[in-house]
């Protein structure tokens, strides 16, 4: 008996052993920063995306971007998509896919671009087809009283839901060029915009483009998703995250922490 005990020991330790060298390796923490679907930074990346990779350093992250690596996004912890002007691909889903299945997380930024094609476009495609529950709207988020300097596509909110996400947060963030997101299913907002912020639809009409302001109601402007063991997180603005905005508004810079930590 005892050396039957001992063999069923030795038999557990190599099961347990195996699965350490030859399972599943965890993903690299580092975040795969996506340049390689014409996504519109405005101005160098580096630039750009100075503030995030501060807190990412800050949190033992290292970046690097897929124009660089290679669009693989199933080998990173964190993956951020921010205003991709190209569609993903059939065989990008199945990456990212495979990225949430390893316990992986995906940021994804929009900002309003008025001529189509717009980043809103590819995002909501792309947020449908990993199935997130989580629409992009293509339009504006003003707001004429909760805003940086009277300039009302510069909204402000502290409007936080008791999502995990936002429960850390208590100073309000502001954002610029703002979309509008939707949310179904297992997806939940973290933020909504504050009351008083309106949402305006584009509507193309032969060459022209007519504006639609559409009534009140709780505007989502982050939003999150849980997906095959990963996670999806939904940003209504990119220029959130630009250094110059995290530098004007301090909840802006606890929003990405937040983000990361969730």
């Amino acid at each position: 008996m005892k050396r039957f005990f001992v063999l069923l020991v030795i038999v557990a330790l190599i099961f347990i052993l195996s699965g350490c060298i030859w399972g599943e390796k965890p993903l690299l923490k580092i975040a795969l920063i996506d340049d390689s679907h014409a996504n519109r930074f405005g101005e160098e990346e580096s630039e750009f995306f100075d503030g995030i990779i501060a807190i990412l350093a800050a949190k033992g992250y290292d970046y690097k971007y897929s124009s660089v690596v290679g669009f693989e996004p199933q080998n990173y912890a964190i993956v951020i998509l921010s205003m991709p002007g190209t569609s993903y691909s059939i065989s990008d889903i199945d990456k990212l896919e495979t990225q949430l299945t390893k316990k992986g997380k995906i940021i994804m930024m929009d900002m309003l671009v008025e001529v189509p094609p717009a980043s809103t476009f590819f995002l909501d495609a792309l947020s449908e087809g990993l199935n997130t529950g989580i629409g992009f709207v293509w339009g504006l988020v003003t707001d004429t009283v909760n805003n940086i300097g009277g300039n009302k596509i510069m909204i402000t909110s502290d409007n936080f839901t008791t999502h995990p996400l936002a429960s850390s947060l208590s100073a309000k963030i502001a954002m610029m060029m703002a979309t509008k997101l939707t949310v179904e299913g297992n997806a939940t907002v973290a933020i909504f915009a504050e009351s008083s912020a309106i949402f305006t639809t584009y509507v193309a009409s032969g060459d022209e483009v007519t504006y639609e302001p559409q009534i009140p109601a709780p505007i989502p402007i982050v939003a999150t998703s849980n997906i095959g063991g990963g996670k999806v997180v939904a940003i209504s603005s990119a220029y959130a995250f630009h250094g110059t905005l995290m530098g004007i508004v301090p909840g802006n810079t606890d929003l990405f922490e937040a983000v990361v930590d969730w």
